[in-house]
């Protein structure tokens, strides 16, 4: 059943930071920042006539973990703007667009922490030995108790680790860069694009893990919205949470943003949808698919985003 329009307009809750808040992100950058980059170039074979070369590539960020990601240069000589995409919890990270290589931008696709395929591998049942159905890792049942060991605190400053990286780069320009997310991966572009001066643009596909709302605890269909649940009772489960919704940074975003819902979603609640876009204070564009899901827009956002892209990057 699709929300309705009107009460996610009207959806525009009001922003409590919990105390310490600017301090706990403050001082988690300078300790990320202690730690070196170490960038590794591995070529691939997968080649194309769009990309001039395909590179697997990887760095170490927060906890000297390694992250991993795809790199695709496109034929075009000198430093290539960038278009870093950030897929959605538990799924495989989103292929090229070749859209974007006809523009002469390159792509990096950025892999979530703790979602390689051995990683995600469900265990074995010992009494049918077979995977366990329905199995999740648990990354956001476990950590928020202690804000600072929270699985969301390492992938946000992984996407500040993964600006560095950017910066490292001689073929790419550091000074174009555009964050693009699907669902889950929309929140550590908004973390990038509030404490990063290098980020031209926002693309945000059905974003999630913003307003998190009982509602959405209650109703959600989203597998870390399941994980949560578990210690969603415990007494410091809002205020530590509240030091990683998407929703308490949407103010500190300058730059423009398109954004997408679907009032059929059932993964990506729409009224958090629209709270969040209502508190972002910039240039921002809501692209609202009425009879569509949390894949909304497939055969016309495509081309929306392409043109956003070369808007940003004057093309």
């Amino acid at each position: 059943m699709a929300t309705v329009f009107d009460d996610c307009f009207a959806t525009f809750p009001e922003v409590k930071l919990p105390t310490g808040f600017d301090s706990f992100w403050k001082d988690s950058i300078t300790e990320l920042k202690k730690i070196p980059v170490l960038p590794v170039y591995k070529s691939s074979n997968s080649t194309s006539m769009l990309w001039e070369t395909i590179q697997e590539v990887s760095f170490q960020s927060y906890g000297n973990s390694m992250v991993h990601a795809k790199l695709a240069l496109p034929r075009q000589k000198g430093k290539r703007p960038l278009v870093v995409r950030f897929h959605d919890y538990l799924e495989p990270e989103e292929s090229f667009h070749k859209g974007y290589a006809e523009l002469g931008v390159a792509e990096l696709l950025v892999q979530l922490r703790g979602h390689s395929h051995y990683e995600l591998q469900a265990p074995i049942d010992p009494l049918t030995q077979k995977p366990f159905v329905q199995w999740q890792p648990g990354y956001f049942q476990f950590g928020l108790d202690e804000p600072k060991d929270f699985y969301m605190k390492k992938v946000y400053l992984d996407v500040i680790r993964t600006i560095d990286f950017v910066r490292l780069t001689e073929s790419l320009d550091a000074e174009k860069i555009l964050l693009q997310g699907k669902s889950l991966g929309t929140a550590p572009c908004i973390f990038g694009a509030s404490f990063s001066d290098r980020i031209r643009g926002l693309i945000l596909e059905t974003p999630n893990f913003c307003y998190i709302s009982p509602s959405q605890l209650e109703f959600s269909k989203n597998p870390w919205v399941k994980e949560l649940k578990t210690v969603a009772t415990e007494n410091w489960f809002s205020e530590n949470l509240a030091f990683f919704d998407s929703l308490h940074f949407a103010s500190k975003v300058k730059v423009p943003i398109v954004c997408t819902c679907g009032l059929e979603d059932d993964i990506s609640d729409p009224k958090s949808i629209f709270a969040l876009f209502h508190h972002f204070l910039t240039d921002k564009r809501m692209y609202v698919y009425p009879k569509e899901g949390n894949l909304p827009g497939k055969k016309k956002q495509p081309d929306i985003n392409i043109d956003f892209v070369k808007e940003m990057f004057g093309l």
